[in-house]
């Protein structure tokens, strides 16, 4: 089976797309969307409508499938499906979801707080789509070496999510210290992440809230 994606945009856009989502298929450049005409059809601007087209080695359509929004698209996994169902192939199923749920992200997050200013280093590891597990690296007032558990809640098609994170270690200064933050984090690349948090940080008797704001790093490992 062969995959290509097919548009009007010009070959620079393409070339971006591609690197940004780490595509490992090629991309076509439809000059006078004539491909998407005569498959998908085109807008009023002449731009190719998003649609999915499954081809018989003899050039019949076998499945064709048009959106007109980004949550009427399929999946990588109805594809899979669909090419099984129409062609009676068969083969490795795709994940479901967005890419950047399935990334380790590197987390920098600076803030503060009653406290002082309050600042993370992290690397948060997913098990599945709604918990991650990693090192945290931070100074919420005090330095902390902790070990962080994530569960997440997923929105908008998994390019975002509600969190709830604890952590827990110890400082140099006192034998134990934890720490509960909620947050919203938001995916606008499977590479880059945005998030806002706040919570309340343990160190012995002492308590101190935050809010922080940062950025993820978003890295495929498996």
């Amino acid at each position: 089976m062969t995959l290509l994606a097919i548009s009007v945009d010009e070959p620079d856009e393409s070339r971006k797309f591609k690197r940004d989502y780490g595509m490992a298929f090629p991309l076509l450049f439809d000059r006078g969307a004539a491909v998407s005409r005569a498959y998908v059809g085109v807008n009023y601007d002449d731009t190719s409508i998003p649609g999915i087209v499954v081809i018989r080695r003899d050039g019949t359509i076998a499945f064709r499938q048009i959106a007109t929004t980004k949550d009427d698209r399929l999946t990588a996994a109805q594809v899979l499906a669909e090419v099984d169902r129409t062609l009676g192939t068969t083969g490795v199923g795709a994940t479901e979801g967005y890419a950047a749920f399935d990334r380790t992200q590197l987390r920098i997050e600076l803030g503060g707080g009653p406290a002082g200013v309050s600042g993370v280093a992290a690397a948060l590891v997913p098990l599945n789509r709604y918990v991650l597990v990693g090192p945290w690296f931070g100074a919420e007032p005090k330095l902390e070496v902790d070990a962080a558990l994530a569960l997440r809640l997923p929105l908008l098609a998994d390019t975002a999510a509600i969190e709830l994170i604890g952590t827990a270690g110890s400082t140099p200064w006192r034998d134990r210290n934890a720490a509960v933050r909620a947050g919203v984090w938001l995916a606008w690349t499977p590479r880059w992440a945005f998030h806002v948090d706040g919570g309340v940080a343990f160190a012995g008797s002492e308590r101190a809230w935050f809010a922080t704001v940062g950025l993820s790093r978003l890295i495929q490992i498996r």
